[in-house]
C-alpha cells in the first residue's frame, strides 16, 4: 500500500489528471471490466466520473501498485490503445503508434540480427549537432556498439534549446511529449518545460546513456568531401581557436536540424541605428529592458513568447507586426506540474505512459483539417468544415482577449486559413498588446534611424532596443558547411535549382553514408507523434543503414536517383492537396513552410502512419550497397 501521502491529497491527484489515462492504465493493470465498459471520458456521468476515480484510488492505495507496467501482448496493447480513443486503427497506424505509450525499453531501436559483428578496422560515424535528433543518433550508435564521435559548434548540447535564452522560451507541446520514449518519465517541474530545463534534458540523456564523452565541444564542420575510393568521408572541423583539424569518417549524420541559421531581416539603416538590435538567439541573461523603450519584429512562436514577460518589464513596447497569426489558449500553458501530479506520474503504473499516447492522440485526425474540401467551399465554405469551425472558435477567442477593442480585431485577424502556417501558442501576447506601454504596428518598416524605426506613413518611433524575432533561415539545410559527393558533386550547388530535395528527408543521390536527420520535407506536416519520437524512428533507420553496410561487407551504402525522384514526384503531388499550398484563404507566401519556388520545404505532406511506413524501415529496393 502507498501511504506516503493521504487520502485528499490522492484526491487531489485525480481530480488533476488525465482520467482517460488513469482509465486505460487502470485497465491495463486490473481487467476491471466495469472501467474498460465506460465510455468516453467527455461524455461520463459524474456518477461514472466518481466510479472510475473511487477505484483508482482504491488501486493505488493497494499493493498492486507496486507491480510495474509492462510490454502488453501485442493485440492488448492495439486494444488498450483503441479503447483510448474509441477508434479502431489500421495496422499501419498500430506499427506507428505502438511505441508512443513507451512501454518497450527502446521503442524503434535497431537491433543486430546475429549479434554485433566485427566492424572494420577504425570504422567511425561522425554525428553534426548535439541537439535532439543529434543525441537520438548517438542513443543508437551507442546501442549498437558503433564508434562514433558528436561534433558540436556552441559550448553545450541541446541545439535550438541551448541558442535560445530569451525570455519564456519553452516548448508549446505538453512536455510528457516531447521527450524520448526511451527515457521513462522525466521529472518535468512544468506542463511545457521552460528552455533551461530542456536544455537540461538533453544533457541528462547524454550523460546517462553514455554519449558525453564522445561530444567536441566548439567543433564546427567547415566541410565534408566523400573519398569514392576509399569509401569514406573526409571531415574538416573547425575550432574555437581558429584551427581545424581533419579526419575521416565512414558515415556522417548531419543533425544540425533547420534552426540552426537566425534570419535577420534586411532593413535599411541598420547600421545607422545607435541601440542593439537583437536576434532571440543572442539574447543572454545580460540584457535588461527595465525602463527601456523596446521594438519588437515578429509574432511568430518566438515573437509571441517573448512579448509579455518584456511589456510587464519595459517602459514602452512597439511591436511591428507584418502578418497576423492565428494565436491559440493552450490549457496549463506556463504553468508548473502540480506536487500531486508529479506524484501520479511516478506512484500509478502505466499512467505515464498512456498520459503520453492520449496527449499525441488528440491530434492523431488533424490531417484532415489541412484538406480542403471542394463540397463545402461550393456551399460557401472556406477550407472544410472543422478547420473553418476551428477559425470561428479562435475569432471569437481573440476578441475577448483584447477586450472587444475594433482596432486591435481589425489588425489581428488573419485573412488566411488557420494550419496554413505553423500554430503560435498564447502565452498572454494579446493580453499585452491591451497594455497602455504596448503599441500593435502594421505599417510596414521603412527603415531605421539612428534613435529608432520609421515606417512606410513616415512615423519615426523612438526605441533603445530593437529584437528581430524573425526566425531562421529554413531553406539553407545543413549550411554552412560544404558537402561534396561522388565525382565532385556540391551538395548546396545541386539544391539551388529548386530547393533542397532528400529521399525521406533522409538521404540523396550521389552522398554515400552521408544522412539527415530534419532534413528536407522532414516534419511530418499533422499527426501527433512527436518530433523527439521521429528523431528515434529516423536514427533507427539510418542504423539499420549502416548495420547492412557492415554486416554485408560494403563500403557505401545511397538512394538511388531513380528512387529520389519517384519519392519527390509523390511527396509535391501529396503537396498540392494541402491548404499549405492551396489559393483559397492561405498565406502560403509568406509562410516558412513553402520556399521561394513555391515548394513545401520543411514538412511531409503524407499522413503520418505512412510516413512512418516509409521512413521507419528502409526499402532495399531504393538502396544500392556497394
Amino acid at each position: 500500500m502507498n501511504t506516503a501521502v493521504d487520502g485528499a491529497f490522492i484526491r487531489r491527484a485525480f481530480d488533476l489528471a488525465d482520467l482517460n489515462a488513469v482509465k486505460i492504465a487502470l485497465v491495463q493493470a486490473t481487467g476491471d471490466p466495469e472501467v474498460a465498459a465506460l465510455g468516453p471520458i467527455a461524455e461520463l456521468s459524474p456518477d461514472q466520473r466518481e466510479l472510475l476515480i473511487a477505484k483508482a484510488i482504491s488501486f493505488v492505495q493497494s499493493d498492486a501498485v507496486n507491480l510495474p507496467a509492462e510490454l502488453p501482448a501485442e493485440d492488448e496493447l492495439r486494444r488498450l490503445m483503441e479503447m483510448a480513443t474509441g477508434i479502431s486503427m489500421t495496422d499501419e497506424e498500430f506499427e506507428a503508434r505502438r511505441g508512443i505509450p513507451g512501454f518497450e525499453e527502446h521503442p524503434w531501436a535497431c537491433h543486430w540480427a546475429n549479434g554485433k559483428p566485427e566492424l572494420p578496422e577504425g570504422f567511425k560515424v561522425a554525428i553534426v549537432g548535439a541537439g535532439f535528433s543529434g543525441i537520438a543518433a548517438g542513443v543508437q550508435m551507442q546501442r549498437l556498439g558503433i564508434p562514433y564521435v558528436i561534433f558540436e559548434r556552441q559550448s553545450a548540447v541541446g541545439g535550438v534549446w541551448s541558442a535560445n535564452k530569451y525570455p519564456d522560451a519553452r516548448v508549446d507541446t505538453l512536455s510528457v511529449t516531447y521527450e524520448f520514449n526511451f527515457e521513462k518519465n522525466y521529472p518535468w517541474t512544468q506542463y511545457f518545460a521552460p528552455q533551461a530545463e530542456v536544455q537540461g534534458y538533453i544533457e541528462h540523456v547524454a550523460k546517462k546513456f553514455g554519449l558525453w564523452e564522445n561530444i567536441r565541444f566548439n567543433s564546427d564542420l567547415k566541410a565534408a568531401v566523400f573519398d569514392d575510393h576509399r569509401g569514406v568521408w573526409h571531415l574538416t572541423v573547425g575550432q574555437s581557436d581558429g584551427t581545424t583539424i581533419e579526419l575521416d569518417a565512414n558515415a556522417v549524420i548531419s543533425a544540425v536540424g533547420v534552426f540552426a541559421n537566425p534570419l535577420f531581416p534586411n532593413i535599411e539603416g541598420r547600421e545607422s541605428f545607435g541601440g542593439p538590435v537583437l536576434h532571440p538567439t543572442q539574447w543572454t541573461s545580460d540584457h535588461n529592458v527595465s525602463g527601456k523603450t523596446v521594438g519588437v519584429i515578429g509574432n511568430g512562436s518566438t515573437g509571441v513568447q517573448l512579448l509579455a514577460p518584456i511589456a510587464r518589464d519595459a517602459k514602452q513596447v512597439y511591436v511591428f507586426q507584418r502578418t497576423p497569426q492565428w494565436i491559440s489558449p493552450r490549457p496549463k500553458y506556463g504553468q508548473p506540474l502540480e506536487p500531486e501530479m508529479r506524484w501520479l506520474f511516478d506512484a500509478m503504473p502505466g499512467y505515464w505512459n498512456w498520459a503520453r499516447y492520449t496527449a499525441t492522440s488528440a491530434l492523431f485526425a488533424s490531417h484532415e483539417l489541412m484538406v480542403i474540401d471542394p463540397e463545402w467551399v461550393a456551399s460557401g465554405g472556406f477550407i472544410n468544415k472543422k478547420n473553418d469551425q476551428i477559425r470561428t472558435d479562435l475569432t471569437a477567442y481573440i476578441k475577448v482577449q483584447v477586450n472587444n477593442r475594433e482596432d486591435l480585431v481589425e489588425k489581428l485577424l488573419p485573412d488566411y486559413a488557420p494550419m496554413s502556417r505553423r500554430p503560435v501558442v498564447d502565452n498572454g501576447w494579446y493580453t499585452a498588446l491591451t497594455r497602455d506601454n504596448v503599441e500593435l504596428v502594421t505599417d510596414g518598416i521603412a527603415r531605421l534611424t539612428p534613435n529608432g524605426v520609421e515606417t512606410v506613413d513616415g512615423v519615426e518611433r523612438q526605441i533603445d532596443i530593437l529584437v528581430t524575432a524573425t526566425g531562421f533561415d529554413v531553406v539553407k539545410f545543413l549550411w554552412p558547411a560544404e558537402y561534396v559527393g561522388v565525382d565532385g558533386m556540391n551538395l548546396h550547388e545541386r539544391w539551388s535549382k529548386d530547393g533542397p530535395r532528400a529521399y525521406l528527408s533522409l538521404m540523396v543521390p550521389g552522398f554515400p553514408n552521408m544522412f539527415m536527420l530534419y532534413g528536407p520535407n522532414s516534419q511530418p506536416v499533422s499527426g501527433g507523434t512527436s518530433l523527439p519520437a521521429w528523431y528515434t524512428i529516423w536514427s533507427g533507420y539510418i542504423g539499420q543503414c549502416i548495420m547492412a553496410m557492415i554486416e554485408g561487407g560494403f563500403t557505401k551504402v545511397q538512394v538511388t536517383e531513380e528512387a529520389h525522384d519517384r519519392y519527390n514526384e509523390a511527396l509535391d503531388a501529396e503537396a498540392q492537396t494541402l491548404l499549405l499550398l492551396a489559393d483559397e484563404g492561405t498565406a502560403k507566401e509568406k509562410n516558412y513552410y513553402v520556399n521561394d519556388f513555391g515548394r513545401l520545404q520543411v514538412n511531409a505532406p503524407f499522413q503520418s502512419p505512412h510516413f512512418h511506413a516509409m521512413s521507419s524501415k528502409p526499402d532495399w529496393n531504393d538502396l544500392e550497397l556497394s
